[in-house]
């Protein structure tokens, strides 16, 4: 049948209507295109058809520079114009604080671009098949594509994968993991295995690779899709990599968070920064602050920051990072967030960066009691964000800026920080 495509949902898709008026998804189709589909399965609120041709094809439409995009699942929007990636982030955004938040008339900025469309990304993480083949998941499976370079990865981690990949011939490794260092260009490379693979010689001739600064393996004997287990080894070199971002240096582990696409995440901070407005009277808290990236840049206007982190080995980086910086008004707390921060007192601005799954309630109730002046919420989920956004100004705080940026580029993903201010009764 044929219908017209009126949006895009969370994961890429087309979205359109069928002449019921249930919603279909149809993955490789675009906003604006009239197409031709096969229904493929169809339920009580949503159908899922296969795109057979496209019969008027939106102006946005690009043939995908990279020969993998049609079976991996890494990337969603390599068919469409940059610019347009960045308009219907935008607009995904929008539409979360509409639908889910049920904000009217609310302003959204323009999405900031990345310095990079591609090669941007610091780290990748490629399963390894029982017969040893290196690739990415298929879209919504757990079917290996076996590839041989990405497109999104960085170009000094590019030239490791290329080398490391033939090296991967031992039973028992699950997958690779490469941390690169944009500034420096160092490499950290992680065997994940099941506990029965021998990679000790591998790691012999990895660390010979120019720019591998270490070789850890992890060991994950789980059967569900987490990567990475708990206990890490270091078989050669060092277990951490340093990266660079606004005049600061950060030594990152392998679990450690850190943002994927390094030179934006320089434009995404400066952004939260000045939404913060920090001078050297306020106390600072950055809750979920990962390896402490934004508490240490912070600490540099603050009189104190406090960074809380419930991952061991990213609060032990944080701690060698103020140290590495020479930074002292740094307090960095390792608990989980929603129970360490109701013991807090006299906050004046609160970063809040949490995981995909936004906020625990516990943390937006202690807010309403800590009342900090300012809130500096950064989203990697709009969905999430849009929920603990309505939540927050129930509690007396308004939205004053919402800018999306894109740390994600050929991705669904968008990155949104947003600024609260607690409301006076002016």
């Amino acid at each position: 049948m044929k219908i017209k495509i009126t949006s895009l949902g969370s994961s890429g898709e087309g979205v359109g209507s069928l002449d019921d008026g249930l919603k279909i998804f149809v993955e490789g189709a675009l906003p604006g295109e009239i197409v031709d589909i096969e229904i493929l399965e169809k339920k009580k609120n949503y159908a899922i058809g296969a795109l057979q041709s496209v019969e008027k094809a939106s102006p946005f439409r690009q043939e995908p520079p990279c020969p993998f995009f049609d079976r991996c699942g890494g990337c969603h929007l390599q068919h469409v114009v940059y610019e347009e990636q960045l308009r219907l982030k935008r607009q995904r955004v929008l539409d979360a604080l509409a639908r889910i938040g049920k904000f009217e008339g609310i302003t959204v900025d323009d999405t900031l671009p990345s310095p990079d469309a591609y090669n941007y990304r610091n780290k990748i993480q490629l399963p390894v098949s029982k017969d040893l083949e290196i690739g990415l998941y298929a879209k919504g499976t757990h079917d290996i594509v076996p590839i041989d370079h990405c497109m999104i990865h960085c170009e000094a981690g590019e030239k490791v994968f290329k080398q490391v990949r033939p090296l991967i011939q031992t039973p028992g490794i699950r997958n690779l993991y490469i941390r690169t260092s944009i500034k420096r260009e160092e490499s950290l490379v992680t065997i994940v295995t099941d506990g029965t693979a021998d990679i000790d010689a591998l790691a012999k001739e990895i660390i010979k690779i120019d720019g591998v600064v270490g070789v850890v393996e992890s060991v994950n004997k789980r059967a569900d899709n987490v990567i990475l287990g708990s206990k890490f080894t270091l078989l050669e070199g060092r277990d951490h990599i340093f990266e660079e971002l606004l005049e600061t240096t950060f030594k990152l582990s392998a679990p450690a968070f850190f943002q994927v696409n390094p030179r934006q995440a320089e434009n995404l901070y400066t952004e939260a920064l000045n939404l913060a407005d920090i001078d050297a009277s306020h106390t600072v808290v950055d809750a979920y602050c990962g390896v402490g990236t934004l508490s240490l840049l912070a600490a540099k206007q603050a009189k104190q920051v406090i960074g809380i982190e419930a991952v061991p080995e990213a609060i032990e980086n944080a701690n060698d990072n103020a140290a590495l910086n020479e930074i002292k008004n740094c307090r960095f707390i390792l608990n989980q967030t929603e129970r360490y921060i109701q013991r807090l007192k006299n906050i004046d601005v609160v970063f809040l960066n949490p995981p995909r799954k936004g906020c625990d309630p516990q943390v937006l109730d202690a807010l309403e009691k800590l009342k900090p002046q300012k809130i500096v919420y950064v989203s990697c989920d709009p969905a999430t964000l849009a929920r603990d956004l309505k939540i927050l100004c129930q509690k007396g705080y308004a939205i004053r800026q919402v800018k999306p940026v894109d740390m994600f580029p050929q991705t669904m993903h968008v990155e949104t920080v947003v600024q609260l201010n607690i409301e006076t009764s002016e």
